[in-house]
């Protein structure tokens, strides 16, 4: 009886121990790595604008940016944490690098107008991300990381798309 007890409790640990080193969801690596990639986008590009933009509101968005994206990066880590999966390469994709290298090569009016443009297509793209999601997600914790981030995204979205009127 109790080498029956031993193993059933042997099975249990090797069992166990299995599960928790399955691969996540693939729906959830496929948000995980564009949000990191988004992320690490906004802050690059905004560091940049802090630097080079000649407009102070768009200095000032920038800042924001840099600020409530960094904010974003450390709840978006938690929540990688929390649904116990690794964490995402920390890099812009290839859209992101190439509108990275145009916005190094610009200058004056020219960065703010390719700078604004480029927020405004990114924030587009993640409001729609979070807002999928959020609704759609199915682990836990990245779907209420992707809810209590996404009116931040919204109220960014509305902040750039009042900047590129400005013109």
């Amino acid at each position: 009886m109790r080498k029956l007890i031993a193993a059933a409790a042997l099975l249990a640990v090797a069992g166990s121990m299995a599960f928790a080193q399955q691969k996540a969801p693939q729906e959830a690596m496929t948000f995980a790595t564009k949000v990191a990639a988004a992320n690490t986008f906004e802050i690059q590009s905004s560091e940049l604008a802090n630097d080079r933009a000649e407009r102070a509101d768009v200095k000032g968005f920038a800042k924001q940016m840099i600020d409530d994206h960094t904010k974003a990066g450390n709840d978006f880590k938690a929540a990688v944490q929390a649904a116990n999966m690794p964490p995402p390469k920390e890099e812009p994709d290839a859209k992101g690098k190439a509108t990275l290298t145009k916005l190094q090569a610009a200058k004056g009016k020219a960065f703010d107008e390719a700078y604004v443009s480029a927020q405004l297509g990114a924030h587009k793209e993640a409001v729609s991300l979070f807002k999928g999601y959020s609704k759609n997600g199915k682990t836990a914790p990245l779907k209420d990381f992707a809810g209590k981030t996404l009116p931040t995204l919204e109220h960014h979205l509305t902040m750039v798309q009042d900047l590129s009127k400005k013109k």
